[in-house]
């Protein structure tokens, strides 16, 4: 009796670890499978990703984000896309020179002759 409950749950347990070990559990999860044939708008889009072989995937694509936390899966060889690509580039940059605080370089020079031009009190 209880081998007969205990074998089926040894065939799941095993049939979980097969496809584990050999990656067929979570293949597929983070990758473009084809790309999206839809324009993709400028204002909508946050960052990308770059998507190839490296990264464990079959397609090579961009990956955008958009505001709202979507993917749009695009071909990296389509210029329109390459144009978003630098255009994200460029506001990331821009955004990083706005959060740079600017350097405290002292007083100015006229400042510091006006100082010492007075003489001190007697």
């Amino acid at each position: 009796m209880a081998l007969r409950l205990l074998l089926p749950l040894l065939l799941l347990t095993a049939a979980i670890l097969i496809t584990q070990a050999q990656g067929i559990g979570n293949l597929g999860m983070d990758c473009c499978l084809k790309y999206s044939l839809k324009s993709i708008s400028g204002n909508r889009v946050t960052s990308y990703t770059l998507q190839g072989s490296e990264s464990g995937c079959l397609l090579r694509a961009v990956v955008f984000t958009t505001r709202k936390n979507k993917k749009i899966c695009a071909s990296p060889t389509d210029p329109a896309v390459q144009k978003l690509m630098q255009n994200l580039d460029k506001r990331v940059r821009k955004d990083k020179k706005k959060e740079q605080s600017p350097r405290y370089r002292g007083r100015p020079k006229h400042q510091k002759q006006q100082q010492d031009e007075c003489l001190p009190y007697q």
